[in-house]
């Protein structure tokens, strides 16, 4: 059903072995990656889901939005985040840690390296906590440790999943299939390893055993939440 945002496109739907005729105008849907509120104690908390579309300018306005509530400390939650594109969170890395400051170390089978470093002043400039869990990997392990090395932040939950290398996909002749190969490795700014290790919290903290495994959990129970707010304190 993609076409031309404004064009019109005829959908049949069954519905209790009825056919019904919908005609549908095409518009540009936007996913919302990025949520955000305030917590008690004025500490700000922001949850981003997936590193897709312009996610880092959203997380930018979001904090900027807390900020003019007045909030003294930031909760960064990546739980349940498995990644996205690099590139957004690094740019959401360069709100945060100091101007030059490396972000990220890429290495391939050759062992040549990329050093990615912080090309702006940071804006964010309060007390951290980042949150994670075993479902947090990729582009969320690349900003957990860009901030956790860089920075003085807390990371609280429980060790990250372990995904540290980076896919090429390259096209084959017939333009229609192609290959997906692995052509690098990432490293933290301090060069530890994150493939099939993960980033161990500075606080390992479980939650409640009929709350693991779910996408969301209410605050009251939520131990991961808890704690960091109790640091923020």
């Amino acid at each position: 059903m993609r076409g031309p945002e404004g064009t019109e496109v005829k959908v049949t739907v069954v519905r209790n072995e009825e056919e019904i005729e919908f005609n549908i105008t095409r518009e540009k849907i936007k996913f919302n990656y990025i949520s955000s509120e305030v917590l008690e104690n004025n500490v700000g908390y922001i949850k981003i889901s997936s590193f897709e579309g312009n996610c880092a300018n959203d997380f930018e306005e979001a904090y900027k939005e807390l900020e003019g509530k007045g909030i003294k400390s930031l909760i960064i939650d990546l739980r349940n985040n498995g990644g996205g594109l690099v590139d957004q969170c690094l740019d959401i890395a360069d709100l945060i840690v100091p101007k030059g400051a490396t972000t990220l170390i890429t290495v391939d089978k050759e062992k040549n390296e990329e050093v990615s470093k912080s090309n702006k002043e940071p804006i964010i400039n309060m007390p951290i906590v980042v949150l994670v869990n075993e479902y947090t990997a990729s582009a969320s392990e690349i900003l957990t440790g860009a901030i956790k090395e860089n920075v003085e932040a807390s990371v609280v939950g429980t060790t990250t999943y372990g995904k540290g290398v980076i896919q090429g996909i390259y096209l084959l002749s017939d333009k229609k299939t192609g290959l997906k190969v692995t052509i690098q490795e990432y490293f933290t700014p301090n060069r530890n390893k994150i493939h099939k290790t993960g980033i161990t919290p500075d606080y390992e903290i479980e939650l409640p055993e009929e709350w693991q495994g779910k996408s969301t959990v209410e605050k009251e129970y939520d131990t991961q939440l808890q704690k960091a707010i109790e640091l923020l304190k």
